[in-house]
């Protein structure tokens, strides 16, 4: 797993499924204070139904604590409202600054 620090944001990408627990846990230490994330998943991760259903809970908090928690998942829709997903890291970045623009007006 790799981690971009940005001066607004996360990036975590690199991910599969012999490290999605500590992506996991990566996430969970990162709630007792809420970062803006963005998250690169890869095919193999969303078809795991458990990881899926973890990342909703974590994205509630992250809305519930006035920050983003984007998904990067190139060629997949989500079907799940509950989770922000975006193609590519450019749109990630892009949306990531329009919710900031929201939450400030």
């Amino acid at each position: 797993m790799k981690l971009e620090v940005n001066d607004n944001y996360y990036y975590l990408s690199d991910l599969n499924n012999s490290n999605q627990f500590e992506l996991l846990s990566t996430i969970e230490n990162y709630k007792n204070s809420p970062i803006n994330l963005i998250i690169k998943l890869n095919i193999e991760l969303i078809n795991n139904t458990s990881l899926i259903l973890s990342l909703v809970k974590y994205s509630s908090f992250w809305k519930k604590s006035d920050k983003s928690f984007i998904l990067v998942v190139e060629d997949y829709v989500f079907k799940n409202k509950n989770l922000v997903s975006v193609p590519t890291l450019d749109e990630a970045i892009d949306y990531l600054f329009m919710e900031e623009l929201e939450r400030n007006v």
